[in-house]
């Protein structure tokens, strides 16, 4: 059964003028967001098969929320018990980031659905083990769009890998534009396979499945992704396109 598309049209968010690219809604957040209302708040399962996945009761963790909108999309569409969006603390993108949340957060009511939702600084790479983040635990860490400095290709990974080496091991769903910056691609990928990080093309529910259950169905998602014999996936040339991967030791 095909799951209803989530209703968005009623998150406000500003586009604010400031030092970073937080101040816009880059459509692969909107993609991300189709994937995650096709998934349905009620889990992913095959037949006779108990339930994978939930964003319901779950805790969610967002990196480089940006103006917040895919996270106001989740908590006012699905229940998760806690949200945290992050962003980085230079350029105004957390002032930004926390004014969002509030202007959401009365006119829709969010406190009064049960959801727990905050936002604090992230950097990436810029962390230890006994950064709060890295010590929480997730059921799931999600972002979009997040390369576009050649730093970011390194550091982005690294947190990835902090995190899953961390006390929770979470689903990492991360939704990238492909040939926005086709040198990036090339970095971002090659640094997560320096990591050890497997990065896999989640073109469905099924390649979802097979990701989040557990039971490492690796030659699915091989031929899903396309992966070369070096890890990096082969599609990086041709025309753009948002892929929503998942990303795994």
């Amino acid at each position: 059964r095909r799951m209803a598309e989530w209703r968005t049209s009623h998150i406000t968010t500003s586009l604010g003028l400031i030092g970073t690219t937080g101040g816009s809604t880059w459509p692969a957040a909107r993609v991300l967001a189709s994937f995650l209302s096709r998934l349905g708040t009620n889990g992913v399962s095959q037949p006779g098969e108990e339930s994978i996945l939930t964003l319901n009761a779950s805790r969610i963790l967002e990196l480089g929320s940006g103006t917040g909108w895919l996270g106001l999309a989740i908590c006012t569409n699905t229940s998760p018990s806690y949200l945290l969006l992050t962003e980085q603390s230079q350029g105004g993108a957390l002032e930004h980031l926390k004014q969002n949340i509030e202007q959401n957060r009365i006119s829709h009511g969010i406190d009064a659905q049960g959801v727990v939702m905050d936002c604090c600084t992230l950097d990436f790479g810029d962390h230890d083990e006994d950064h709060p983040v890295m010590k929480a635990n997730w059921d799931f860490v999600i972002g979009s769009d997040l390369v576009y400095l050649p730093e970011l290709a390194r550091s982005l990974p690294e947190t990835w890998a902090s995190l899953l080496r961390g006390p929770s091991k979470p689903l990492i769903l991360y939704c990238h534009t492909l040939r926005r910056y086709d040198d990036l691609d090339q970095a971002l990928f090659e640094n997560a396979k320096k990591l050890s990080l497997h990065v896999f093309e989640l073109p469905d529910a099924d390649a979802f499945h097979a990701f989040a259950s557990g039971k490492q169905k690796w030659d699915q998602l091989e031929r899903a992704a396309a992966h070369g014999s070096d890890g990096v996936p082969c599609d990086l040339f041709g025309e753009q396109r948002v892929v929503v991967y998942g990303i795994s030791l």
